[in-house]
């Protein structure tokens, strides 16, 4: 440690200790110095001097960072972090490298704009006059800049986050401007992706790593929470979208466990369902978690929050449900609805609404039950026994109708499929024939086990029928599983007491006490087992009067034993059962569906036709859900669109959905807007032309239909689209867009109507602030106040700029016109070859005629977009190149000439620094590749005449000169 401390300070010891910082020069920059350029009288270095000496600079305070850093160990030699460093002598040397690297390594290597601005820094260890190279001789982007924000930044971040040796120092004195430096490497637009991409997991980590989740969670909570319960709507959506976004909807925060679902969820969840030592739930606080969880709900779009926040309260939201209507409370009533209608739609599985309809009367848990609150609401009170609270039999009788009528109003919102209403039925109908025993589910109370339960399955039955009677027989074979034991018992039943009624006609003692013995008992048996036949043999009739029925295989082996039994019922005299007649028109009905063309389906077709069945059912789901207001029932309807987009599915009419899909790009939701983009992706992989074809028609807007914000929502659907496509974005899809973009980037006198639009808007204005000033009799008040200060002169600046967007006369928006040429840079570094080189040659006349001619303040934003393009078509051809692709195009001879030329004026003449900045990266990396051209080539060339970019077969005459940015290689 002594060792690498000694070395750092002999390094530093020129600008570290004030006596040798006194004796060094003081217009000498911190690397001169460093470097031993003290001498007064020497020359000043020029630029590639100077990057040189930083580079070795940097190089050296880097190594002396790792050396210390290692030299404390791993910490299990008992050196913690703060021992690492706890000399003054070893902090002030620490301080010293680490300002070091941020003075002279990352700031001038950062954007404009991006990091603390110097002064705003801790004070730096560094003593003496010396002063850092000027930030505008450093352009963010260059090689040397991001080779060396990149080592500091792989030395710097390991340190950080491995909580040994220098980690504290690191953090105290440079995290925010580590935080800065990761940030540059992994959003910057100036490097190449597969940069950003590795720095953008880097940078995650070290946010992360200053954070602990547990406590600022902590801190959060209770403000969010605060705003969720503010009255004003539009505050209550923001807490909802950042407790769902931020916290509940992430693994790390929101997971049952969680600091965030201990924070935000378990307390709206308990008071629904309250645990069993905790019993009472005052109104107030029932209330307010309803409200809360309304919210989340509501204001959410993501399905899956709605789907943990509601399924483990689904009985307790039931029962506050039926309680409420029983009770007359109807805006709770109301408001819990709505959100069963709302988990319905987005969650409903068959498993959940069986699950209801075996609990339909249930009010609370075995130690706690609703109870009318103080205040005209409801509140949650303490069993009066350990078991159920026991229902008056009048109220419950009075409940059943309203509760069943509540089960298929939620079953309407679910938009239940056949398949789920078949199962449902099936299951109710021999809940009620068999008793709820027959399907081996648990249940949570004990009402629907004593007589009333048969009562109700009876009504959701009958209610099924009545409303669903067409969809219900989807499930024949599970009717039959149920009509099949019941006619069985019924017949052994029967023939028992046949042989009873014959030994017992001949007289003697046994037969005697036989008829004392079981008479009564044989009497009770027939008349249960005779009404339970009786009901299946009616919903059997019922069933098979559908003309929906269709019989498989797998059907006709039970048909065969009911058919048995149905036999045996239709022989039986008229004095043994009043069943013969129904089970001859049973039969009479089986018969005809026997004989009907195509009655039978074969398992194979059956499938295939239950798939395309389901299919359709989700698609009609989507188109009905995509117009609730509600952000979650919609969010659930585009996955379900996506579902069947992803698996090609051919009930998708493309140009419709599409066009559906573009109308959700207004959804004022992002969740919702973003997902639709990701759709069209997925339809474009398989019809790429159409659903381009319709995008780009759209963006291009030739009748002026759609506002501004619309067209710029289509433009990033169509960038994300290209970005999808890849390689498939070739020929006539890839040429359509080049044409479209390069038409509306270009665009001139094209917008008639929104010139008018914009004039009687202004004319409109103009009237109105004539008549305000007639009513002042002069200036209005207030007007053009705060314009003096330093801020309203920004904000009025600012306000220029946009208007001068807007502003154009009768050419297209600025803003559109900067989307179009972004869209075009994707496409061409998306796939160059498919672009080809028509289109590109032309969107670099384009961009240069940009760069050339529209150099107001407003038009920066567009001139940036146009310097992107050419650094797009560099890429693309370099990561061809990289790839032995043969693109048959590419910079060449004076054209490369005129490029580099425009781009230098450019640089010294824009006043923009974002444009500047773009400027050196792509002339720096033009540049690049015309070194790598010379010395390799991209077809290895035979001889020098054959090297790209250079002509050497002639000099250049008039008129051989060509126009044009890109030209093919012979």
């Amino acid at each position: 440690m002594n060792a690498a401390i000694d070395q750092a300070e002999a390094f530093l010891a020129p600008v570290l200790n004030r006596s040798a910082a006194d004796k060094a020069s003081p217009g000498k920059s911190i690397i001169d110095v460093l470097s031993g350029q003290d001498n007064v009288k020497a020359q000043a270095p020029n630029d590639e001097q100077h990057a040189q000496r930083r580079r070795d600079v940097i190089g050296k305070a880097l190594s002396s960072i790792r050396d210390l850093h290692a030299s404390c160990g791993d910490g299990s030699n008992g050196v913690g972090q703060h021992e690492a460093v706890a000399s003054q002598r070893s902090q002030k040397v620490v301080d010293g490298l680490l300002d070091l690297l941020v003075l002279e390594g990352i700031y001038p290597s950062l954007s404009p704009g991006v990091g603390v601005p110097v002064e705003r820094r801790l004070k730096s260890a560094l003593k003496g006059g010396f002063t850092t190279r000027p930030l505008s001789e450093a352009s963010g982007g260059k090689a040397d800049d991001q080779q060396l924000l990149t080592d500091i930044v792989e030395c710097l971040s390991p340190i950080s986050l491995s909580r040994v040796g220098l980690s504290t120092s690191v953090q105290d004195r440079t995290f925010v401007d580590l935080i800065a430096a990761t940030g540059e490497l992994a959003f910057s637009p100036a490097f190449h992706s597969r940069t950003r991409q590795h720095f953008a997991s880097t940078f995650e980590e070290i946010v992360d790593s200053s954070m602990n989740p547990d406590s600022w969670t902590s801190a959060l909570a209770p403000q969010l929470l605060e705003i969720l319960d503010d009255p004003l709507m539009d505050n209550r959506r923001i807490a909802s979208y950042i407790i769902g976004t931020g916290f509940l909807s992430k693994r790390r925060l929101g997971s049952p466990g969680t600091a965030g679902w201990r924070l935000f969820a378990e307390p709206i969840i308990e008071s629904l369902d309250p645990p069993s030592e905790r019993c009472l739930v005052s109104e107030q606080s029932l209330e307010l978690a309803l409200d809360r969880l309304s919210v989340l709900v509501h204001f959410h779009s993501n399905p899956g929050l709605t789907k943990r926040l509601v399924g483990p309260i689904l009985l307790p939201l039931w029962g506050l449900h039926c309680y409420a209507l029983e009770y007359r409370r109807s805006s709770w009533a109301e408001q819990v609805h709505q959100i069963l209608s709302t988990y319905m739609k987005v969650s409903a599985t068959e498993s959940q609404l069986l699950l209801l309809s075996d609990n339909l009367l249930w009010r609370g848990s075995a130690s706690w039950v609703f109870m009318p609150g103080a205040n005209g609401g409801v509140e949650i009170r303490q069993s009066d026994d350990e078991g159920n609270n026991p229902l008056d039999m009048v109220k419950m009788l009075e409940s059943i109708d309203t509760r069943v009528d509540q089960y298929l109003s939620l079953l309407r919102a679910a938009v239940a499929t056949d398949d789920q209403l078949g199962k449902i039925f099936t299951h109710v109908s021999r809940c009620w024939l068999l008793g709820p025993q027959s399907t081996g589910r648990e249940r949570l109370g004990n009402e629907l086990r004593n007589p009333v339960g048969s009562l109700v399955y009876a009504k959701i039955t009958q209610k099924l029928l009545e409303e669903y009677k067409d969809k219900v027989t989807s499930s024949f074979e599970g009717i039959l599983q149920l009509v099949d034991p019941i006619l069985s018992a019924f017949v052994i039943a029967r023939q028992k007491s046949v042989k009873r009624r014959d030994k017992n006609s001949q007289p003697s003692l046994n037969g005697l006490s036989e008829i004392v013995h079981s008479n009564d008992e044989a009497e009770d048996d027939g008349q249960d087992t005779e009404a339970t036949a009786s009901t299946a043999l009616g919903l059997l009739s019922t069933v098979l009067a559908s003309s929906d029925v269709s019989m498989t295989n797998n059907d006709i082996k039970l048909l065969d034993r009911v058919h048995e039994s149905l036999g045996y019922i239709a022989r039986a005299p008229v004095q043994e059962s009043s069943l013969n007649m129904t089970a001859s028109n049973v039969l009479m009905l089986l018969q005809l569906h026997r004989d009907t063309p195509g009655a039978f389906k074969t398992d194979k077709n059956t499938a295939n036709v239950d798939v395309l069945a389901e299919d359709r059912n989700n698609h009609r789901k989507a188109l009905r859900f995509f117009s609730d207001e509600l952000a979650p029932v919609r969010a659930q309807a585009l996955s379900a669109l996506t579902y069947l987009a992803s698996k090609a599915s051919p009930i998708l009419d493309v140009p419709s959905t599409v066009i559906l899909l573009v109308s959700l790009l207004q959804d004022e939701d992002e969740y919702i807007y973003l997902s639709a983009i990701k759709t069209l992706g997925l339809l474009a992989s398989n019809h790429p032309r159409t659903v381009v074809k319709i995008l780009v028609e759209k963006y291009a807007d030739p009748h002026e239909e759609s506002t501004l914000d619309v067209r710029m929502r289509v433009g990033e659907a169509l960038n994300k689209t290209i970005e999808y496509l890849g390689q498939l974005f070739v020929e006539d899809v890839a040429g359509i867009v080049g044409a479209s973009m390069i038409a509306v980037a270009s665009r001139r006198g094209q917008r008639p109507k929104t010139l008018q639009k914009k004039e009687r808007a202004k004319r409109k204005a103009e009237k109105a602030r004539k008549e305000a000033e007639d009513a002042w009799d002069g200036e209005i008040p207030g007007e053009g106040e705060g314009e003096e200060d330093d801020e309203g002169q920004i904000t009025a600046h600012i306000a220029r700029v946009v208007e001068g967007w807007a502003d154009t006369g009768r050419e297209e928006d600025i803003r559109i016109r900067t989307s179009a040429l972004s869209i075009l840079g994707t496409a061409i570094e998306t796939n160059i070859a498919g672009v080809g080189a028509t289109i590109t040659s032309t969107a670099i006349d384009c961009v240069l005629a940009i760069l050339k001619l529209e150099k107001s303040v407003e038009r920066a934003i567009l001139r940036r977009a146009a310097v992107m393009v050419i650094m797009s078509v560099v890429r693309a051809i370099e990561e061809a190149e990289e790839r032995g692709q043969q693109l048959g195009f590419g910079f060449a001879g004076e054209n490369l000439v005129e490029v580099i030329t425009v781009l230098r004026y450019v640089e010294v003449t824009d006043m923009d620094d974002v444009v500047v900045g773009h400027v050196k990266a792509v002339v720096e990396s033009l540049e690049a590749w015309q070194q790598k051209s010379f010395l390799l080539g991209p077809s290895r060339p035979r001889d020098l005449s054959e090297m790209t970019g250079f002509s050497l077969n002639g000099p250049m005459t008039a008129e051989t000169k060509r126009h044009v940015k890109i030209e093919e290689l012979s």
